[in-house]
């Protein structure tokens, strides 16, 4: 009887999630995205950053343990145009040769409903670091390929005066729409 109860255990044990184990993802950034939209002129351009990484530190059971931080490289910016990623990347702007990359590092995790969370942290770019809020989804995790994926969805959004940047106005907009489409394994 006791081996049974055991074996029992050690079954449900391992088809729960782990109580209080803190999950640790890497960013995959082959399969994730880092996209932005800003008004010009009428409508909004859409925009991407292609080189990031990061890392997610996820206790499904208490937020308070969770932790993010990531890395985005300015010179990858993709506007699917040569010439406006280039004057992006210039001083009027992200001025990628001073402050070549944008970093995120997260304060806090407040669950709002079931997966999903309000994400606060530091946004550091162009040499300020300035705190802002990201709402942020769980998707889920499943193994493929030998690796155990876990899936999020963010956005926020962000005022680019904030952080000095108020090239192009009145043509360009201030308000930024961000949105991360994340992949992570462990």
């Amino acid at each position: 009887m006791l081996k049974k109860i055991s074996l029992l255990s050690l079954i449900v044990s391992l088809a729960l999630p782990a109580g209080a184990e803190v999950l640790k993802y890497t960013i995959d950034p082959v399969h994730s995205g880092v996209n932005f939209k800003v008004r010009h002129f009428l409508n909004k351009m859409p925009g991407s950053f292609t080189s990031f990484s990061g890392e997610i530190h996820f206790d499904p059971e208490n937020p308070a343990n969770n932790k993010t931080v990531a890395t985005i490289e300015v010179n990858s910016v993709d506007t699917r145009n040569d010439d406006r990623d280039a004057h992006l990347q210039a001083e009027d702007y992200f001025n990628a040769a001073a402050h070549p990359s944008i970093e995120f590092s997260s304060t806090e995790w407040v669950s709002t409903g079931e997966n999903t969370f309000l994400v606060k942290g530091v946004l550091e770019m162009m040499g300020q670091s300035l705190p802002i809020e990201m709402e942020v989804t769980y998707l889920g995790e499943m193994e493929a390929r030998g690796k155990v994926r876990s899936g999020w969805e963010g956005k926020a959004t962000l005022d680019r005066s904030k952080w000095g940047q108020t090239s192009g106005q009145p043509a360009v907009g201030l308000e930024v729409e961000v949105e991360l489409n994340i992949q992570a394994h462990r």
